[in-house]
């Protein structure tokens, strides 16, 4: 049976920002927070003027590198980061615009900041970039200790992001941080062979793997168990739920799936726990990569070795003069 944890951690590797791209992604928030900073102070002095915090997965650590995408000989990476913008009321008055001004302003501050007209959406203002990576800015008014979104459609929502992120930081460690950008990549592959397979968002995925964890040394192992525990709750009669565990606690962030979006979801994760199974079962490192490589992650995850597990037990065991040792999760 092949263990295939070094290759999930080559696999981690290959997902994970590199310290030069980070750099580059707060270079490109900061100077975008000085062009709303400067519009309004100039244009609105005397209304409340814009704070900002970082959040997402960005800030939580668990961004992965997009699939490239090419335009010509140009490689786009399709980065998604949040920077939130906060108008925050000190001086006990109501100063709060409609939702529809504030979202007016802010996409007149960043109108012109790269060459792609800005896009409004419902949550968000959102600039592009010529290297692929864009900026949600989405809007909201704290007062007192109530923080609410500026949502379009649904009005002022709720919602408190800086929660979120201190509720995934008493909850996770390293391993939990690896598992969400392996089921984060997964989701970008199986949504670029299907664009309408639809699966949950990376927020509901970090609280999925959370809620659904379990440890192990190996990565491939507790990856799996843990994919294993999700599709079990999931898929009882009554338990397709996601429940956000901070403000506003409780409500269910897939409530508003429609049965085909949840039979996608849920025969998407049964492809892959049976792949991942398949894959243990395996006793050549090659074959078992591949069967993920073709079917679940595509080819940025690592290739193993054309051999097999028993044989490299069996030689380790003649090296060491024995009959026969237990395989380590890191021998090979």
């Amino acid at each position: 049976m092949a263990t295939l944890h070094k290759e999930f951690i080559q696999f981690n590797k290959e997902l994970k920002l590199t310290s030069a791209r980070k750099e580059g992604l707060k270079t490109s928030r900061k100077e975008i927070k000085w062009k709303i900073r400067n519009w309004f102070a100039d244009n609105k002095p005397d209304e409340l003027q814009p704070k900002f915090a970082g959040q997402g997965s960005f800030e939580m650590n668990t961004i992965v590198n997009p699939i490239p995408e090419y335009e010509g000989d140009t490689i786009l990476r399709k980065y998604d980061l949040d920077y939130g913008v906060y108008f925050i009321e000190n001086t006990g008055e109501d100063n709060k615009q409609t939702i529809e001004t504030w979202h007016n302003w802010l996409y007149e501050a960043v109108k012109d900041h790269t060459n792609q007209d800005p896009i409004r959406k419902n949550t968000c203002v959102r600039v592009i970039f010529a290297d692929g990576h864009h900026l949600d800015l989405p809007i909201y008014y704290k007062k007192d200790e109530t923080i609410s979104l500026a949502h379009k459609s649904e009005g002022w929502v709720t919602s408190d992001p800086k929660e979120f992120y201190e509720w995934f930081n008493s909850e996770k460690n390293p391993q939990i941080e690896r598992l969400v950008r392996y089921l984060k990549s997964w989701k970008n592959f199986r949504e670029n062979k299907n664009s309408s397979l639809n699966l949950p968002s990376g927020f509901s995925l970090t609280i999925l793997v959370v809620n659904s964890y379990a440890e192990n040394d190996n990565d491939d192992q507790s990856f799996r168990e843990t994919i294993r525990n999700m599709y079990s709750e999931l898929s009882r009669p009554g338990g397709f739920k996601c429940l956000r565990p901070t403000t506003p606690a409780g409500e269910d962030v897939c409530q508003g799936y429609s049965e085909t979006r949840r039979a996608n979801f849920l025969n998407a994760l049964e492809s892959l726990l049976n792949d991942m199974v398949r894959a243990e079962e395996k006793d050549n490192f090659r074959e078992a990569t591949e069967i993920l490589r073709n079917n679940q992650f595509g080819s940025r995850f690592p290739l193993g070795e054309d051999n097999n597990e028993s044989k490299k037990s069996a030689t380790l065991a003649a090296a060491l003069g024995v009959a026969a040792i237990t395989p380590k999760p890191y021998g090979h």
